[in-house]
């Protein structure tokens, strides 16, 4: 057995890494680009550097919280802004004490306008546009969920080409915060050339209670029942869009 007098490559590299020399650059920050009035979301730098903490800072928002290990904050939008955007900003500072530029983030703030009788409140006719056609949606309240009718009709039955032969609805979340969800489901079984092809959906979106009347903006894409990507992505290259106001 032999005893080594030097010190470890790994150990002697550490002890002569020169934490000063490192000029600090925030590389991004993840987080979301649009808000709901009176809510709270997370931001944090999307990379890692050994030893640097983080500083956060809001303009027309509140930083109310940050992690113990300072990578990431949760901001709370607590008013709207005049111009309907507010900042979040964030600098780094390295394990030698070197501060980085600051690095801004715009964050739209949509209005928070609550539903005071819950899904009732967006149940009934709504018209807009659906995937670049004209739409024709009904939504009855099913519990806490909204049942939704119509939703893709004229995207699968003009822009695909196949003629709906049974479905045609599906449930969707109503969020207090303004959010939608549309777990993926079953919508509608067409025909196809004499076949008959079972579809699914899925998608999310918000909900506005500020206006005139409720408006829905919907995104979502339309499966075979099974598949891993679906028609929008595959042939259309997008998502499609939904935007429908409450005519009742």
């Amino acid at each position: 057995m032999f005893n080594s007098c030097t010190t470890p490559p790994i150990e002697a590299a550490q002890d002569a890494y020169d934490y000063d020399a490192i000029v600090p650059k925030v590389l991004g920050v993840s987080g979301a680009s649009v808000a709901i009035q009176t809510f709270t979301a997370t931001y944090s730098p999307n990379y890692y550097r050994g030893g640097s903490t983080w500083n956060w800072s809001a303009d027309q928002a509140v930083v109310q919280s940050v992690s113990d290990d300072t990578r990431t904050a949760t901001i709370l939008f607590d008013q709207y802004p005049s111009d309907g955007y507010a900042t979040v900003i964030v600098t780094e500072t390295t394990q030698g004490g070197v501060t980085s530029d600051p690095v801004s983030v715009e964050v739209e703030v949509k209005k928070y306008c609550p539903l005071a009788n819950g899904v009732n409140d967006l149940v009934g006719s709504w018209s807009g546009t659906d995937a670049d056609e004209d739409s024709q949606v009904t939504t009855t309240a099913s519990g806490d969920k909204l049942e939704v009718t119509g939703l893709s009709f004229g995207m699968i039955t003009n822009w695909w080409g196949e003629t709906i032969l049974e479905g045609g609805s599906f449930l969707m979340t109503v969020n207090e915060d303004g959010t939608l969800a549309i777990p993926r489901q079953y919508i509608y079984t067409t025909d196809w050339n004499g076949d008959p092809y079972r579809y699914e959906i899925i998608g999310d979106g918000t909900w506005d209670n500020c206006t005139t009347t409720p408006t829905l903006l919907i995104t979502y894409d339309i499966y075979y029942e099974g598949d891993a990507t679906g028609i929008g992505n595959d042939y259309g290259g997008a998502l499609f869009t939904a935007e429908i106001t409450l005519d009742n």
